[in-house]
Protein backbone atom coordinates (compact mmCIF):
# COMPACT_ATOMS: atom_id res chain seq x y z
CA UNK A 1 0.00 0.00 0.00
CA UNK A 2 2.39 2.33 0.74
CA UNK A 3 5.39 2.17 -1.41
CA UNK A 4 2.42 2.70 -4.55
CA UNK A 5 1.29 5.69 -3.15
CA UNK A 6 4.89 7.03 -2.90
CA UNK A 7 5.91 6.08 -6.37
CA UNK A 8 2.51 8.31 -7.33
CA UNK A 9 4.04 11.34 -5.13
CA UNK A 10 7.23 10.73 -6.62
CA UNK A 11 5.85 10.99 -9.79
CA UNK A 12 3.64 13.96 -9.72
CA UNK A 13 5.79 15.67 -7.80
CA UNK A 14 8.53 14.84 -10.87
CA UNK A 15 6.91 17.18 -13.06
CA UNK A 16 7.45 20.00 -12.12
CA UNK A 17 4.90 22.59 -10.88
CA UNK A 18 4.67 24.79 -14.00
CA UNK A 19 3.92 21.65 -16.02
CA UNK A 20 1.73 20.63 -13.02
CA UNK A 21 0.21 23.88 -13.00
CA UNK A 22 0.07 24.25 -16.92
CA UNK A 23 -1.45 20.67 -17.11
CA UNK A 24 -4.32 21.28 -14.71
CA UNK A 25 -5.23 24.66 -16.16
CA UNK A 26 -5.80 23.22 -19.53
CA UNK A 27 -9.67 23.07 -20.46
CA UNK A 28 -11.02 19.20 -20.10
CA UNK A 29 -8.78 18.97 -16.99
CA UNK A 30 -10.04 22.33 -15.59
CA UNK A 31 -13.35 21.37 -16.00
CA UNK A 32 -13.39 17.72 -14.89
CA UNK A 33 -12.02 19.00 -11.59
CA UNK A 34 -14.76 21.46 -11.06
CA UNK A 35 -17.32 19.14 -12.65
CA UNK A 36 -16.10 16.60 -9.71
CA UNK A 37 -16.27 19.46 -7.24
CA UNK A 38 -19.71 20.70 -7.83
CA UNK A 39 -21.35 17.02 -8.69
CA UNK A 40 -20.25 16.20 -5.21
CA UNK A 41 -21.15 19.08 -2.87
CA UNK A 42 -24.98 18.67 -4.76
CA UNK A 43 -24.46 14.64 -3.95
CA UNK A 44 -23.78 14.87 -0.13
CA UNK A 45 -26.93 17.35 0.30
CA UNK A 46 -29.32 15.36 -1.15
CA UNK A 47 -27.40 11.86 0.31
CA UNK A 48 -27.87 13.89 3.80
CA UNK A 49 -31.35 14.98 3.15
CA UNK A 50 -32.43 11.69 2.15
CA UNK A 51 -30.69 9.62 4.74
CA UNK A 52 -31.87 11.78 7.35
CA UNK A 53 -35.40 11.39 6.39
CA UNK A 54 -35.10 8.12 6.00
CA UNK A 55 -33.33 7.34 9.67
CA UNK A 56 -36.13 9.34 11.33
CA UNK A 57 -38.84 7.02 9.87
CA UNK A 58 -37.51 4.68 10.76
CA UNK A 59 -35.98 4.98 14.04
CA UNK A 60 -38.57 7.38 15.42
CA UNK A 61 -41.96 7.15 13.72
CA UNK A 62 -44.02 3.96 14.31
CA UNK A 63 -44.11 2.71 11.15
CA UNK A 64 -45.73 -0.37 10.15
CA UNK A 65 -43.20 -3.02 8.64
CA UNK A 66 -39.99 -1.33 10.41
CA UNK A 67 -37.37 -4.15 9.76
CA UNK A 68 -38.41 -4.87 5.85
CA UNK A 69 -38.01 -0.90 5.57
CA UNK A 70 -34.60 -0.80 6.94
CA UNK A 71 -33.67 -3.37 4.32
CA UNK A 72 -35.39 -1.80 1.16
CA UNK A 73 -33.78 1.78 2.34
CA UNK A 74 -30.00 -0.33 2.36
CA UNK A 75 -30.80 -2.33 -1.39
CA UNK A 76 -29.05 0.35 -3.26
CA UNK A 77 -26.05 -1.21 -1.82
CA UNK A 78 -26.48 -4.58 -3.44
CA UNK A 79 -26.90 -2.66 -7.13
CA UNK A 80 -23.87 -1.97 -8.60
CA UNK A 81 -23.68 1.93 -9.58
CA UNK A 82 -22.30 1.54 -12.84
CA UNK A 83 -25.72 -0.54 -13.07
CA UNK A 84 -27.56 1.79 -11.73
CA UNK A 85 -26.77 4.39 -14.12
CA UNK A 86 -27.24 1.50 -16.78
CA UNK A 87 -30.97 1.12 -15.37
CA UNK A 88 -32.22 4.63 -15.19
CA UNK A 89 -30.69 5.15 -18.61
CA UNK A 90 -33.44 2.40 -19.54
CA UNK A 91 -36.44 3.74 -17.54
CA UNK A 92 -36.37 7.48 -17.54
CA UNK A 93 -34.42 8.09 -21.03
CA UNK A 94 -35.16 8.75 -24.12
CA UNK A 95 -36.73 5.40 -25.63
CA UNK A 96 -36.73 4.09 -22.20
CA UNK A 97 -39.41 2.02 -20.29
CA UNK A 98 -41.68 5.24 -19.23
CA UNK A 99 -41.34 6.77 -22.73
CA UNK A 100 -42.34 3.26 -24.51
CA UNK A 101 -45.35 3.31 -22.01
CA UNK A 102 -46.42 6.80 -21.10
CA UNK A 103 -44.77 9.07 -23.14
CA UNK A 104 -42.61 10.45 -20.76
CA UNK A 105 -38.63 10.74 -20.03
CA UNK A 106 -36.64 12.79 -17.26
CA UNK A 107 -34.34 15.41 -19.28
CA UNK A 108 -31.14 15.36 -18.30
CA UNK A 109 -30.67 11.52 -16.90
CA UNK A 110 -27.41 11.19 -20.04
CA UNK A 111 -26.34 14.17 -18.38
CA UNK A 112 -25.07 16.48 -14.57
CA UNK A 113 -28.64 15.70 -13.11
CA UNK A 114 -29.21 11.87 -14.05
CA UNK A 115 -25.11 11.35 -12.73
CA UNK A 116 -26.46 13.03 -9.36
CA UNK A 117 -29.50 11.55 -9.17
CA UNK A 118 -28.03 8.20 -9.60
CA UNK A 119 -24.82 8.85 -7.52
CA UNK A 120 -26.69 10.01 -4.75
CA UNK A 121 -29.39 6.87 -5.03
CA UNK A 122 -26.13 4.88 -4.04
CA UNK A 123 -25.05 7.01 -1.39
CA UNK A 124 -28.07 7.15 0.58
CA UNK A 125 -27.81 3.90 1.91
CA UNK A 126 -24.22 3.99 3.25
CA UNK A 127 -24.89 7.90 5.24
CA UNK A 128 -28.16 6.04 6.51
CA UNK A 129 -26.26 3.98 8.30
CA UNK A 130 -24.34 6.20 9.99
CA UNK A 131 -27.01 8.56 10.83
CA UNK A 132 -29.20 5.72 11.87
CA UNK A 133 -26.97 4.30 14.03
CA UNK A 134 -26.32 7.31 15.81
CA UNK A 135 -30.09 7.98 16.23
CA UNK A 136 -30.18 4.66 18.23
CA UNK A 137 -27.07 5.36 19.95
CA UNK A 138 -26.18 9.06 20.58
CA UNK A 139 -29.85 10.93 19.96
CA UNK A 140 -31.83 10.00 23.21
CA UNK A 141 -35.49 9.80 22.39
CA UNK A 142 -36.16 10.88 25.91
CA UNK A 143 -35.27 14.29 25.21
CA UNK A 144 -37.66 14.78 22.19
CA UNK A 145 -40.45 13.55 24.28
CA UNK A 146 -39.47 15.90 27.14
CA UNK A 147 -39.27 18.67 24.63
CA UNK A 148 -43.18 17.71 23.36
CA UNK A 149 -44.78 17.76 26.64
CA UNK A 150 -43.09 21.12 27.10
CA UNK A 151 -44.97 22.19 24.43
CA UNK A 152 -42.56 21.89 21.46
CA UNK A 153 -43.50 21.07 17.77
CA UNK A 154 -42.11 17.99 16.33
CA UNK A 155 -40.52 20.33 13.82
CA UNK A 156 -38.89 22.57 17.38
CA UNK A 157 -38.20 19.54 18.92
CA UNK A 158 -35.88 17.58 16.14
CA UNK A 159 -34.18 21.34 15.06
CA UNK A 160 -33.26 21.81 18.24
CA UNK A 161 -32.68 18.53 20.29
CA UNK A 162 -31.87 15.70 17.32
CA UNK A 163 -29.81 17.67 14.74
CA UNK A 164 -27.44 19.19 17.11
CA UNK A 165 -26.79 15.47 18.23
CA UNK A 166 -26.57 14.29 15.02
CA UNK A 167 -24.20 16.76 13.98
CA UNK A 168 -21.11 14.54 14.20
CA UNK A 169 -22.59 11.61 12.58
CA UNK A 170 -23.74 14.01 9.55
CA UNK A 171 -20.48 15.58 9.21
CA UNK A 172 -19.23 11.99 8.66
CA UNK A 173 -21.71 10.68 6.31
CA UNK A 174 -21.49 13.44 4.49
CA UNK A 175 -17.57 12.99 4.00
CA UNK A 176 -18.10 9.47 3.34
CA UNK A 177 -20.32 10.56 0.38
CA UNK A 178 -18.59 13.25 -1.21
CA UNK A 179 -15.18 11.24 -1.13
CA UNK A 180 -17.46 8.56 -2.61
CA UNK A 181 -18.61 10.90 -5.68
CA UNK A 182 -15.51 12.44 -5.95
CA UNK A 183 -14.39 8.54 -6.61
CA UNK A 184 -17.06 6.98 -9.06
CA UNK A 185 -16.40 6.29 -12.10
CA UNK A 186 -18.73 3.89 -13.57
CA UNK A 187 -22.05 6.59 -13.40
CA UNK A 188 -20.23 9.42 -15.24
CA UNK A 189 -18.91 7.04 -17.68
CA UNK A 190 -22.26 5.61 -18.36
CA UNK A 191 -24.43 8.58 -17.84
CA UNK A 192 -21.45 11.73 -18.96
CA UNK A 193 -20.38 10.27 -21.74
CA UNK A 194 -23.18 11.04 -24.32
CA UNK A 195 -23.87 14.54 -23.17
CA UNK A 196 -20.07 15.07 -23.22
CA UNK A 197 -19.48 15.55 -19.24
CA UNK A 198 -16.40 14.45 -17.64
CA UNK A 199 -15.29 14.30 -13.95
CA UNK A 200 -11.51 13.70 -12.76
CA UNK A 201 -12.32 9.62 -12.67
CA UNK A 202 -12.98 9.41 -16.02
CA UNK A 203 -10.71 11.98 -17.11
CA UNK A 204 -7.85 9.29 -15.50
CA UNK A 205 -9.08 7.19 -17.94
CA UNK A 206 -9.34 8.63 -21.15
CA UNK A 207 -5.97 9.25 -20.44
CA UNK A 208 -4.57 5.88 -19.76
CA UNK A 209 -6.03 4.82 -22.73
CA UNK A 210 -3.99 7.70 -24.67
CA UNK A 211 -1.18 6.54 -22.46
CA UNK A 212 1.25 6.59 -25.43
CA UNK A 213 0.80 10.37 -25.37
CA UNK A 214 3.29 11.61 -22.37
CA UNK A 215 1.22 15.19 -21.72
CA UNK A 216 -1.51 12.93 -21.21
CA UNK A 217 0.00 10.69 -19.07
CA UNK A 218 1.05 13.92 -16.88
CA UNK A 219 -2.11 14.57 -16.86
CA UNK A 220 -3.75 11.30 -15.36
CA UNK A 221 -0.75 11.17 -12.65
CA UNK A 222 -1.59 15.01 -11.75
CA UNK A 223 -5.25 14.30 -11.16
CA UNK A 224 -4.87 11.18 -9.13
CA UNK A 225 -3.07 13.40 -6.69
CA UNK A 226 -5.79 15.84 -7.12
CA UNK A 227 -8.17 12.96 -5.98
CA UNK A 228 -5.98 12.10 -3.19
CA UNK A 229 -5.59 15.44 -1.72
CA UNK A 230 -9.33 15.59 -1.66
CA UNK A 231 -9.75 12.40 0.02
CA UNK A 232 -7.37 13.32 2.42
CA UNK A 233 -8.15 16.88 3.41
CA UNK A 234 -12.29 15.77 3.60
CA UNK A 235 -11.01 13.03 5.44
CA UNK A 236 -8.54 15.46 8.08
CA UNK A 237 -11.19 18.27 8.79
CA UNK A 238 -14.20 15.10 9.65
CA UNK A 239 -11.75 13.20 11.97
CA UNK A 240 -11.21 16.74 13.81
CA UNK A 241 -14.41 18.09 13.64
CA UNK A 242 -16.07 14.37 14.71
CA UNK A 243 -13.41 13.93 17.69
CA UNK A 244 -14.14 17.27 18.95
CA UNK A 245 -17.79 16.91 18.82
CA UNK A 246 -17.79 13.50 20.41
CA UNK A 247 -15.74 14.10 23.23
CA UNK A 248 -18.23 16.39 24.32
CA UNK A 249 -20.08 15.24 27.40
CA UNK A 250 -23.74 13.18 26.36
CA UNK A 251 -26.79 14.56 28.29
CA UNK A 252 -27.94 11.09 28.97
CA UNK A 253 -27.95 7.87 28.63
CA UNK A 254 -29.73 6.10 25.30
CA UNK A 255 -33.29 5.03 26.27
CA UNK A 256 -33.76 3.53 22.54
CA UNK A 257 -36.54 2.29 20.86
CA UNK A 258 -38.43 4.18 17.85
CA UNK A 259 -41.34 6.86 19.28
CA UNK A 260 -44.45 5.09 20.45
CA UNK A 261 -48.43 5.62 19.45
CA UNK A 262 -50.40 4.61 17.26
CA UNK A 263 -48.86 3.52 13.29
CA UNK A 264 -48.27 6.12 10.55
CA UNK A 265 -48.22 4.66 7.39
CA UNK A 266 -47.94 7.26 4.97
CA UNK A 267 -44.08 7.91 5.94
CA UNK A 268 -42.97 4.44 5.40
CA UNK A 269 -45.14 4.60 1.70
CA UNK A 270 -43.05 7.25 1.46
CA UNK A 271 -40.13 5.60 2.02
CA UNK A 272 -41.68 2.52 0.24
CA UNK A 273 -42.57 5.01 -2.56
CA UNK A 274 -38.63 6.32 -3.07
CA UNK A 275 -37.38 2.89 -3.24
CA UNK A 276 -39.39 2.09 -6.28
CA UNK A 277 -38.72 5.20 -8.35
CA UNK A 278 -35.06 4.82 -7.56
CA UNK A 279 -34.25 1.01 -7.17
CA UNK A 280 -36.79 -1.23 -8.33
CA UNK A 281 -38.07 0.93 -11.41
CA UNK A 282 -34.91 1.19 -12.99
CA UNK A 283 -34.04 -2.38 -12.53
CA UNK A 284 -37.17 -3.73 -13.42
CA UNK A 285 -37.04 -1.65 -16.71
CA UNK A 286 -33.64 -3.32 -17.31
CA UNK A 287 -35.04 -6.67 -17.06
CA UNK A 288 -37.28 -6.39 -19.64
CA UNK A 289 -34.10 -4.70 -22.20
CA UNK A 290 -32.64 -7.73 -21.18
CA UNK A 291 -35.46 -10.24 -22.07
CA UNK A 292 -37.15 -8.14 -25.08
CA UNK A 293 -36.55 -9.82 -28.68
CA UNK A 294 -35.77 -6.72 -29.94
CA UNK A 295 -35.48 -2.77 -29.21
CA UNK A 296 -38.66 -1.01 -30.22
CA UNK A 297 -40.83 -3.74 -29.41
CA UNK A 298 -43.51 -4.01 -26.38
CA UNK A 299 -41.83 -5.23 -23.09
CA UNK A 300 -44.87 -8.28 -23.24
CA UNK A 301 -44.22 -11.57 -22.38
CA UNK A 302 -45.46 -12.02 -26.00
CA UNK A 303 -41.53 -10.45 -27.06
CA UNK A 304 -39.89 -11.85 -24.09
CA UNK A 305 -37.28 -14.23 -24.81
CA UNK A 306 -33.46 -15.55 -22.82
CA UNK A 307 -31.68 -15.29 -26.34
CA UNK A 308 -30.35 -12.14 -24.94
CA UNK A 309 -28.78 -13.86 -22.19
CA UNK A 310 -27.16 -16.40 -24.44
CA UNK A 311 -25.68 -14.25 -27.20
CA UNK A 312 -24.44 -11.59 -24.26
CA UNK A 313 -22.56 -14.58 -22.42
CA UNK A 314 -20.28 -16.28 -25.58
CA UNK A 315 -17.00 -16.60 -24.60
CA UNK A 316 -15.79 -13.55 -23.57
CA UNK A 317 -18.36 -12.58 -21.29
CA UNK A 318 -17.72 -16.37 -19.70
CA UNK A 319 -13.82 -15.12 -19.33
CA UNK A 320 -14.74 -12.17 -18.03
CA UNK A 321 -17.08 -14.13 -15.36
CA UNK A 322 -14.24 -16.30 -14.23
CA UNK A 323 -11.84 -13.33 -14.16
CA UNK A 324 -13.97 -11.76 -11.76
CA UNK A 325 -14.61 -14.62 -9.67
CA UNK A 326 -11.04 -15.71 -9.48
CA UNK A 327 -10.36 -11.98 -8.01
CA UNK A 328 -12.89 -11.94 -5.56
CA UNK A 329 -12.33 -14.93 -3.96
CA UNK A 330 -8.75 -14.86 -4.31
CA UNK A 331 -8.90 -10.82 -2.41
CA UNK A 332 -11.61 -12.54 -0.08
CA UNK A 333 -8.55 -15.63 1.12
CA UNK A 334 -6.28 -12.61 1.36
CA UNK A 335 -8.43 -10.10 3.24
CA UNK A 336 -9.67 -12.71 5.45
CA UNK A 337 -6.48 -14.33 6.68
CA UNK A 338 -4.88 -10.82 7.14
CA UNK A 339 -7.69 -9.61 9.23
CA UNK A 340 -7.87 -12.54 11.18
CA UNK A 341 -4.13 -12.44 11.90
CA UNK A 342 -4.00 -8.49 12.26
CA UNK A 343 -7.35 -9.05 15.12
CA UNK A 344 -5.37 -11.47 17.01
CA UNK A 345 -2.35 -9.44 17.74
CA UNK A 346 -4.73 -6.38 17.81
CA UNK A 347 -2.76 -5.19 21.29
CA UNK A 348 0.51 -4.99 19.50
CA UNK A 349 1.17 -1.11 18.22
CA UNK A 350 2.90 -2.15 14.95
CA UNK A 351 -0.49 -4.34 14.18
CA UNK A 352 -2.60 -1.15 15.13
CA UNK A 353 -0.99 0.93 13.00
CA UNK A 354 -1.58 -1.24 9.84
CA UNK A 355 -4.98 -1.59 10.11
CA UNK A 356 -5.27 2.47 10.41
CA UNK A 357 -3.36 2.24 7.01
CA UNK A 358 -5.64 -0.39 6.03
CA UNK A 359 -8.17 2.49 6.27
CA UNK A 360 -6.27 5.07 5.00
CA UNK A 361 -5.78 3.01 1.54
CA UNK A 362 -9.75 2.56 1.81
CA UNK A 363 -10.36 6.33 1.34
CA UNK A 364 -7.63 6.75 -1.72
CA UNK A 365 -10.19 6.83 -4.63
CA UNK A 366 -9.99 4.10 -6.13
CA UNK A 367 -8.40 5.58 -9.90
CA UNK A 368 -5.71 7.37 -7.69
CA UNK A 369 -4.78 3.55 -6.23
CA UNK A 370 -5.27 2.28 -9.48
CA UNK A 371 -2.34 4.29 -10.94
CA UNK A 372 -0.26 4.11 -8.29
CA UNK A 373 -0.23 0.50 -8.45
CA UNK A 374 0.25 0.75 -11.75
CA UNK A 375 3.25 2.68 -11.26
CA UNK A 376 4.97 0.72 -8.74
CA UNK A 377 4.02 -2.79 -10.03
CA UNK A 378 2.99 -2.60 -13.83
CA UNK A 379 7.07 -3.08 -14.64
CA UNK A 380 6.47 -7.21 -13.51
CA UNK A 381 2.87 -7.71 -13.91
CA UNK A 382 1.16 -5.60 -16.14
CA UNK A 383 -2.01 -6.77 -18.07
CA UNK A 384 -1.83 -9.37 -15.64
CA UNK A 385 -4.91 -10.23 -13.07
CA UNK A 386 -2.37 -10.35 -9.98
CA UNK A 387 -1.37 -6.44 -10.43
CA UNK A 388 -5.51 -5.99 -10.32
CA UNK A 389 -5.58 -8.48 -7.21
CA UNK A 390 -3.01 -6.35 -5.36
CA UNK A 391 -5.06 -3.11 -6.53
CA UNK A 392 -8.32 -5.21 -5.04
CA UNK A 393 -6.49 -6.25 -1.73
CA UNK A 394 -5.17 -2.73 -1.50
CA UNK A 395 -8.46 -1.10 -1.39
CA UNK A 396 -10.41 -3.76 0.07
CA UNK A 397 -8.62 -4.61 2.92
CA UNK A 398 -10.26 -2.06 5.32
CA UNK A 399 -13.76 -3.78 4.80
CA UNK A 400 -12.21 -7.04 5.99
CA UNK A 401 -10.04 -5.88 8.94
CA UNK A 402 -13.12 -3.50 10.10
CA UNK A 403 -15.31 -6.32 10.29
CA UNK A 404 -13.27 -8.45 12.34
CA UNK A 405 -11.65 -6.13 14.77
CA UNK A 406 -14.67 -4.73 15.76
CA UNK A 407 -15.30 -8.46 16.96
CA UNK A 408 -12.48 -8.96 18.08
CA UNK A 409 -13.22 -5.84 20.61
CA UNK A 410 -15.93 -8.06 21.46
CA UNK A 411 -13.69 -10.76 23.01
CA UNK A 412 -13.31 -12.04 26.38
CA UNK A 413 -9.90 -11.30 27.47
CA UNK A 414 -10.07 -13.90 30.50
CA UNK A 415 -10.83 -16.78 28.08
CA UNK A 416 -7.08 -16.40 26.50
CA UNK A 417 -5.37 -15.57 29.81
CA UNK A 418 -6.67 -19.13 31.07
CA UNK A 419 -5.52 -20.34 28.44
CA UNK A 420 -2.09 -18.88 28.58
CA UNK A 421 -2.28 -19.85 33.13
CA UNK A 422 -3.45 -23.52 31.78
CA UNK A 423 0.09 -23.65 29.73
CA UNK A 424 -0.75 -22.98 26.00
CA UNK A 425 1.72 -20.34 24.37
CA UNK A 426 0.78 -17.64 22.72
CA UNK A 427 0.09 -19.25 18.98
CA UNK A 428 -1.61 -22.39 20.67
CA UNK A 429 -3.90 -19.48 22.62
CA UNK A 430 -4.31 -17.63 19.22
CA UNK A 431 -5.44 -20.56 16.99
CA UNK A 432 -7.33 -22.66 19.96
CA UNK A 433 -9.33 -19.77 21.41
CA UNK A 434 -9.37 -16.54 19.55
CA UNK A 435 -9.75 -17.48 15.84
CA UNK A 436 -12.53 -19.91 16.66
CA UNK A 437 -14.11 -17.34 18.13
CA UNK A 438 -13.76 -14.97 15.13
CA UNK A 439 -14.71 -17.36 12.47
CA UNK A 440 -18.29 -16.07 12.15
CA UNK A 441 -16.47 -12.36 11.63
CA UNK A 442 -13.75 -13.60 9.40
CA UNK A 443 -16.39 -15.04 7.32
CA UNK A 444 -18.62 -11.89 7.42
CA UNK A 445 -15.24 -9.82 6.64
CA UNK A 446 -14.47 -12.37 3.62
CA UNK A 447 -17.80 -12.09 2.07
CA UNK A 448 -18.23 -8.24 2.39
CA UNK A 449 -14.90 -8.38 0.48
CA UNK A 450 -15.65 -10.71 -1.80
CA UNK A 451 -18.80 -8.86 -2.67
CA UNK A 452 -17.00 -5.77 -3.32
CA UNK A 453 -13.83 -7.18 -5.23
CA UNK A 454 -16.57 -8.78 -7.43
CA UNK A 455 -18.34 -6.14 -8.67
CA UNK A 456 -15.47 -4.15 -9.10
CA UNK A 457 -15.00 -1.66 -12.10
CA UNK A 458 -13.21 1.30 -11.33
CA UNK A 459 -9.91 0.01 -10.79
CA UNK A 460 -10.14 -3.18 -12.77
CA UNK A 461 -10.87 -0.73 -15.81
CA UNK A 462 -7.54 1.20 -15.21
CA UNK A 463 -5.50 -2.28 -15.09
CA UNK A 464 -6.88 -4.70 -17.41
CA UNK A 465 -5.22 -5.62 -20.26
CA UNK A 466 -6.15 -8.67 -23.44
CA UNK A 467 -7.24 -11.54 -21.24
CA UNK A 468 -7.66 -9.78 -18.09
CA UNK A 469 -11.17 -8.34 -18.48
CA UNK A 470 -13.94 -8.49 -15.35
CA UNK A 471 -17.46 -9.16 -16.05
CA UNK A 472 -17.63 -5.27 -14.66
CA UNK A 473 -15.16 -3.86 -17.63
CA UNK A 474 -16.61 -6.42 -20.23
CA UNK A 475 -20.34 -4.66 -19.65
CA UNK A 476 -18.59 -1.37 -19.52
CA UNK A 477 -17.28 -2.03 -22.94
CA UNK A 478 -20.45 -3.63 -24.47
CA UNK A 479 -22.50 -0.50 -23.61
CA UNK A 480 -19.48 2.05 -24.94
CA UNK A 481 -19.94 -0.08 -28.23
CA UNK A 482 -23.46 0.47 -27.89
CA UNK A 483 -25.06 -2.97 -27.48
CA UNK A 484 -27.89 -2.28 -25.65
CA UNK A 485 -29.57 -5.81 -25.08
CA UNK A 486 -26.64 -7.75 -24.65
CA UNK A 487 -25.33 -4.87 -22.11
CA UNK A 488 -28.57 -5.61 -20.45
CA UNK A 489 -28.31 -9.00 -20.29
CA UNK A 490 -24.77 -9.24 -18.45
CA UNK A 491 -25.73 -6.05 -16.14
CA UNK A 492 -28.84 -8.51 -15.23
CA UNK A 493 -26.71 -11.39 -14.41
CA UNK A 494 -24.10 -9.90 -12.29
CA UNK A 495 -26.96 -8.04 -9.83
CA UNK A 496 -28.26 -11.48 -9.67
CA UNK A 497 -25.08 -12.93 -8.86
CA UNK A 498 -24.47 -10.07 -6.33
CA UNK A 499 -27.79 -10.70 -4.90
CA UNK A 500 -26.82 -14.40 -4.49
CA UNK A 501 -23.52 -13.33 -2.42
CA UNK A 502 -25.14 -11.57 -0.46
CA UNK A 503 -28.14 -13.29 0.96
CA UNK A 504 -26.02 -14.92 3.24
CA UNK A 505 -25.16 -11.08 5.24
CA UNK A 506 -28.40 -10.04 4.57
CA UNK A 507 -29.97 -13.60 5.96
CA UNK A 508 -27.59 -13.66 9.04
CA UNK A 509 -27.54 -10.16 10.06
CA UNK A 510 -28.48 -9.21 13.67
CA UNK A 511 -31.15 -6.90 14.34
CA UNK A 512 -30.95 -3.58 14.90
CA UNK A 513 -32.05 -3.09 18.44
CA UNK A 514 -32.71 -6.04 20.90
CA UNK A 515 -36.48 -4.39 21.60
CA UNK A 516 -37.56 -4.07 18.13
CA UNK A 517 -40.58 -5.30 16.17
CA UNK A 518 -41.83 -5.09 13.52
Amino acid sequence: MGYPLLELIRAAGGQGGGTALAALAQGPAAGAMANTLWTSVAVTALALAGATAAAVVTERVAVPGRRALRLAVVTPLLVPPYVSALSWGRAYGTAGLTDDLAGFSLPGVYGPPGIVAVIAVNTVPLAYVIIAASLASRAEPDLERAARASGASAWRAFRTITLPLLRPALVAAGALAFVMTANNFGVPAVLGRPAGFSTVTTRIYQGLVQSGDPTAFSRVLLLSMVLVVIAVAVLTVTDAVVGLRLRGARTGLPAGGAASGRRRWWPALAVWAYVTVAVAGPLLALVLVALTRALGLPPVPANWTLSNFDAALDAGALAGLGNSLWLATATAIVVAVLGAVLAALRRRRAARLVGSASVLTFAVPGSALAVAVLLAYGGWWRDTLVLIGVAYVAKLWALGHRTIASAAEGLPDDLVRAARASGAGPAVATTTVTLPLLRPAVAAGALVAFLFAFHELTMSALLYGPGTETLAVVILNLHQLGDVRATAALAVTLTGLVLVVAAPLLLGGRRWHAADRP
